[in-house]
């Protein structure tokens, strides 16, 4: 009840207070002709300025799709330092790099290391084989030329 008294009340006061008032309208203040042309020129300044400032924001929203967002600024950045510190090694004298072969690479070298051993025994073979024959040929010329 007490909320509803106090809506009657303000609402009552809201009407009260909004009723048109009854008092006279001050009187019209006249200005001299130079005033008023002062007036007049400050208020072409005034214009002149909010038109200077609206061509401004309307530049700035334009140009804020065109800039570029803080994880592009950050990934130039550190695209910047790469190739900053990649320019500074390529200064340098090349370091000696040492790295384990590669799969195919140890491969290869086994490969042509297991033909450079079969090629060693087969040509041993061909070498004792001519050696034997060198033999028996001397042992024949032997008998035939005592």
């Amino acid at each position: 009840m007490s909320s509803e008294s106090e809506r009657r009340l303000s609402t009552e006061e809201w009407k009260r207070l909004n009723q048109p008032s009854k008092v006279s309208p001050s009187p019209m203040v006249l200005l001299r002709e130079a005033d008023w042309e002062e007036l007049l020129d400050r208020l072409d300044g005034l214009e002149a300025s909010a038109a200077a400032q609206e061509a401004l924001l309307r530049a700035l929203s334009q140009q804020v799709g065109q800039r570029p967002t803080q994880e592009q600024t950050e990934a130039l950045a550190w695209d910047v330092a790469q190739m900053r510190a990649e320019l500074k090694q390529a200064g340098k004298k090349r370091e000696l790099s040492i790295s384990p072969p590669s799969l195919r690479a140890a491969l290869s070298v086994s490969i042509w290391l297991a033909l450079i051993l079969l090629a060693t025994m087969v040509g041993m073979v061909v070498l004792q084989t001519i050696w034997s024959g060198f033999a028996a040929l001397w042992k024949v010329v032997r008998l035939l030329f005592p």
